[in-house]
């Protein structure tokens, strides 16, 4: 992870737009109603919001070398993405207050300097790529995508 790209080289999606993004992602791909979900946004460190993903359209897993690629797939040149992963306190905060938009090659190139369980998407909300720290299925996979066409 590199900090100083996280700092300075993400650009912030501003705070009104953040919300109404952040809120459509949540409302159209996650699971609110649990306790698993409370626990997330009240607790923080040791929840993950991939755990809480709705089972809806075509989900596949990709290893972490396959990222690149997988991302290269999806038709769009910028992304918007976020983190819940705990590196240090304010890196998890960081990445689970904010919002933050680059271009998906940009993406790519840096792969190493995001955190592990980060989320990418872009505004049309038909698809999310995750990254997480834990093995998806049998093969070791890290990384799913969900598509909802």
């Amino acid at each position: 992870m590199d900090k100083d790209i996280l700092l300075t080289q993400l650009q912030r999606v501003p705070k009104h737009k953040k919300d109404i993004l952040k809120n459509q992602f949540i409302n159209k791909f996650i699971i609110t109603d649990t306790e698993y979900y409370q626990n997330y946004v009240n607790v923080g460190d040791g929840y993950f919001l991939w755990c809480c993903f709705k089972h809806q359209g075509h989900l596949s897993t990709f290893s972490t070398n396959e990222f690149g690629s997988v991302l290269n797939s999806i038709d769009t040149k910028n992304v918007l993405l976020f983190w819940d992963y705990y590196i240090s306190q304010d890196i998890m905060d960081l990445g689970r207050n904010e919002l933050f938009h680059c271009s998906k090659q940009f993406l790519v190139n840096n792969l190493s300097a995001f955190p592990q369980d980060f989320y990418v998407f872009d505004e049309t909300l038909k698809w999310v790529v995750i990254s997480t720290h834990e093995q998806q299925n049998e093969h070791g996979d890290t990384g799913f995508v969900i598509k909802l066409e």
